[in-house]
């Protein structure tokens, strides 16, 4: 994560995958790990963290890429 994407977020409060999928139905706790396992090259690299073995979620991040990603087909 980039200075300035770090100054963009410093706000948002990231979240576990379990906690991820228990307040949003969208995207399943699945599809979720492969968003996160492919995020090099899928452009969502910005919306996980990996702190030691733990790896968190920043919701708004990730629907704002998400949405951008819909909006350029």
């Amino acid at each position: 994560m980039s200075r300035s994407e770090y100054q963009e977020n410093k706000d948002e409060i990231p979240v576990t995958f379990i906690g991820f999928a228990e307040t949003f139905e969208y995207p399943s706790l699945g599809a979720l790990r492969k968003m996160a396992f492919e995020s090099d090259s899928n452009g969502l690299k910005s919306a996980f963290l990996k702190i030691g073995r733990r790896r968190l979620v920043l919701p708004s991040t990730l629907f704002r890429l998400l949405r951008e990603k819909g909006s350029n087909k």
